[in-house]
């Protein structure tokens, strides 16, 4: 583990007093009484240098810095340990309560999203073969979200640029009724968007195995192979960090009444708790589906390999008497019969040309050659 941080999260530079302290950016959504605002950039971290907003606010930190975490601790108090936690983007799902006069919880949670080969964040390859044009997504990024939850605060942090956090922060920015439902509805909210945007992935996914398992039964490649033992990994990775994310839900939802969650929005986390029960679902049964493909490829194989020993063997019974015609009536003796005799020599050109039509025709009435129907 890391050791203790005596107080305070360790200094690597200074860095001038107000400056934006990039790269992190803050955004800020402050509700009081009748006052609603929006900020963010130099504006949100001029308004958060200020202090703490009066009523309840919703703050959100992209690509974290020391000083950054510096300023959300001494604004609301968090403890150092999930503020280290925020630095380093490596957590597993996990949720984690701290009590006191204004209590809060931390959470972790991921989501993964469909991209290009090449982008940003942890990108796991899907394995589609070079040099072919694909018009949808190649690769798939994996994302994590640290959040803390309070009575009347959320603070949301993360390394990279969220599609599905920005479209919530937007909706939330222009709606304010969205707002007054609390900061736990606004979680939901988050989570939700973070949850549903892991099914376009799991059905691409789902649609990738069953091209492979066509295209496997059609001709069967070495790509195939190496394509879905590429997305086996992509399940494996998605399903070790999907399953624990389930028991974090659960967990929000059985505080309904508690500290940080209110009892008429615990319900909405059950949603999001079933999406994930339907994800987890898919992913086991893409592993049926891996298992399949491999099932087929390999059966694949063994079939075509059967097919060109039976064309060799039958190549082989078709020679084999017309080898024993031409070894016996070529040896080298003299006192071998019919030797000089042009009517033999007929005859054995006759039944190097009947045998073999006639050893064909037997086959295919015995039905060995062709696909044996």
């Amino acid at each position: 583990g890391r050791g203790p941080l005596r107080g305070r999260l360790p200094r690597r530079r200074r860095r001038a007093p107000g400056s934006l302290m990039d790269p992190a950016r803050f955004r800020l959504i402050e509700h009081h009484g009748e006052s609603f605002a929006f900020h963010e950039g130099d504006v949100a971290l001029e308004r958060l240098q200020r202090g703490r907003p009066a009523g309840a606010c919703w703050v959100d930190l992209s690509a974290p810095t020391e000083e950054a975490l510096q300023l959300l601790r001494r604004l609301f108090g968090f403890h150092e340990i999930p503020l280290e936690d925020c630095l380093h983007f490596d957590q597993r799902p996990k949720l984690e309560e701290f009590p006191g006069p204004d209590p809060y919880v931390f959470i972790v949670i991921h989501n993964f999203s469909s991209c290009q080969r090449g982008g940003p964040g942890l990108v796991m390859d899907l394995g589609l073969p070079a040099g072919v044009d694909h018009s949808g997504p190649t690769a798939i990024r994996a994302d994590e979200l640290h959040a803390f939850l309070g009575r009347s605060f959320l603070v949301t942090v993360h390394s990279d640029g969220l599609p599905a956090l920005d479209g919530v922060f937007r909706r939330v920015a222009g709606e304010r009724a969205l707002f007054e439902r609390g900061p736990d509805f606004v979680y939901y909210l988050v989570a939700d968007a973070l949850c549903d945007s892991n099914f376009p992935v799991v059905e691409q996914i789902s649609d990738e195995l069953d091209d492979i398992e066509e295209a496997v039964l059609a001709a069967p490649s070495k790509t195939h192979l190496h394509r879905t033992y590429s997305l086996r990994k992509v399940l494996v990775q998605m399903r070790k960090v999907l399953s624990p994310q389930r028991d974090v839900l659960a967990v929000l939802l059985r505080q309904g009444g508690g500290a940080c969650v209110r009892p008429e929005n615990a319900l909405y986390f059950r949603d999001v708790h079933d999406h994930l029960v339907r994800i987890n679902e898919s992913l086991e049964s893409g592993r049926d589906l891996l298992g399949n493909c491999v099932d087929a490829y390999l059966s694949a194989v063994g079939q075509r390999t059967n097919e060109i020993m039976k064309q060799l063997t039958i190549l082989s019974a078709v020679m084999l008497p017309l080898s024993f015609l031409a070894g016996f009536f070529g040896m080298n003796f003299e006192q071998l019969p019919y030797k000089s005799d042009l009517a033999l020599a007929g005859c054995l050109v006759l039944m190097f040309l009947v045998l073999p039509g006639g050893m064909i025709l037997w086959f295919y009435h015995r039905r060995w050659l062709g696909d044996g129907r």
